[in-house]
């Protein structure tokens, strides 16, 4: 007679956990329904072309006049993410090349994609805009499929530029990642990405890269926000962002072979903060030790997204690519 009575006790919790979750759902969904519409309008509204190109279409946004310059954004991103980098990290007399990469909004993934297509889709880019030599600007996860294209295309890379970039591990470090169908999931769900961007937003400092107790400014809060609410939508960036995450961010320690840095002779600049939690101070330097034309500029602090020191990552951007444009560097 007193199994009724557990089963009750037993289902009783379930039940209230399922009302509160509907709750939520309930009450949530205008909210969600207000700011995801506008989140697609938001995007819809910046203007951009898909370029039909040898490698397939190809999606960037384009913006500025001078010395031509192709950004490649980070994981979570797209061509607005880029037109973000270009505004942080371009002065004047620049034109930015904002692309969106493999699987990221507006540009399909191919079924061989790979950091070495992706940087042989580039180059067809760079043929599509008829244009010679470019100098191209990497951030996070962006930095693999630029590095990618150093090696294969030195001819048409007049710089590189790595801003908090992948960089190959020099510690065997282990990474167990969750199963692609629940990364799928939860970045394939506009609502669920809603959810956490606008009611766990302090969960997600960790993941954009903001160190273990980084006391924050109000600007730098003010930037932190506006990043993590910018990946919305994710829907049309899922695809980007399981690749990165399971093919791209790991392709420089599956397969070393592949990136051979002490044959890269690019001028390149590697921007690094040491305390970093995603890309780490310690691998930028030993990628800058390995490239036998590189320079190491160092932030002490400031974690992935260099918060406090814009302006000054952005002037030494400037003088570095000033004096390669100087006739003393020509000689």
């Amino acid at each position: 007679m007193n199994r009724p009575s557990n089963r009750k006790k037993m289902t009783m919790p379930y039940l209230i956990l399922a009302i509160l979750v509907l709750l939520i759902i309930i009450f949530s969904y205008f909210p969600y329904r207000k700011d995801i519409r506008a989140a697609y309008q938001r995007l819809e509204a910046i203007e951009r072309q898909t370029f039909q190109t040898a490698c397939g279409p190809i999606e960037a946004a384009i913006r500025g006049q001078g010395e031509p310059v192709l950004i490649s954004h980070g994981i979570a991103g797209g061509f607005d993410q880029g037109l973000g980098l270009a505004e942080a990290h371009l002065s004047e007399g620049m034109q930015a090349i904002a692309v969106s990469r493999f699987g990221y909004l507006g540009t399909p993934l191919p079924e061989n994609a790979s950091p070495a297509t992706q940087a042989d889709a580039y180059l067809c880019l760079l043929d599509a805009l008829n244009l010679d030599k470019v100098t191209v600007l990497a951030n996070s996860a962006g930095g693999t499929s630029a590095i990618q294209m150093a090696l294969r295309h030195p001819d048409r890379v007049k710089a590189l530029v790595l801003v908090s970039s992948a960089a190959p591990a020099t510690a065997v470090e282990t990474i167990a990642l969750p199963p692609k169908p629940v990364i799928q999931a939860v970045f394939g769900s506009d609502y669920l990405m809603w959810l956490i961007t606008t009611k766990f937003q302090t969960m997600m400092h960790a993941t954009v890269g903001v160190p273990k107790g980084y006391s924050l400014s109000e600007a730098d809060q003010a930037l932190v926000s506006d990043l993590i609410r910018s990946i919305l939508p994710i829907q049309p960036r899922q695809a980007g962002f399981v690749f990165d995450m399971f093919t791209s961010n790991p392709d420089m320690d599956q397969h070393p072979q592949a990136y051979p840095l002490e044959e890269l002779h690019v001028p390149t600049l590697i921007i690094s903060a040491v305390d970093d939690p995603l890309a780490k101070y310690e691998n930028a330097r030993a990628m800058a030790e390995r490239m036998p034309n590189a320079q190491l500029y160092t932030f002490p602090s400031g974690g992935h997204l260099l918060l406090g020191s814009g302006d000054t990552a952005r002037l030494e951007i400037a003088k570095f690519l000033e004096a390669l444009a100087s006739p003393q560097s020509s000689d």
